[in-house]
């Protein structure tokens, strides 16, 4: 059980595929494909749609190989705004906080 970009990078290595060569079977940039099996990007459904038709195996079963935490997380764009929210709140804290003291 592990996280999609742990999967990923286990099955490239165990079916004995470069980083390119799934690249350009599911027709993406090499770049884009090491972001997702690095856990810097996420991949769309027709993404992982495409890299589990390219590996030969269901969705289902990709799903299997993925832990109970990594299925229950928020996906990471989620995560980044409320990242972002949480700053903005503690920026203008800080500055309301600042104006009370003058």
């Amino acid at each position: 059980m592990s996280t999609v970009g742990k999967a990923l990078q286990a099955l490239r290595q165990e079916l004995g595929y470069s980083a390119s060569e799934v690249s350009r079977g599911i027709g993406m940039t090499t770049s884009t494909y090491l972001k997702v099996e690095r856990d810097q990007r996420e991949g769309s459904f027709i993404m992982m749609y495409r890299i589990c038709t390219f590996y030969g195996i269901s969705m289902e079963a990709f799903a299997d190989m993925l832990s109970p935490v990594e299925l229950g997380r928020s996906d990471l764009s989620t995560l980044r705004v409320m990242k972002k929210r949480q700053e903005k709140a503690a920026k203008q804290a800080a500055s309301s906080s600042g104006d009370k003291a003058t």
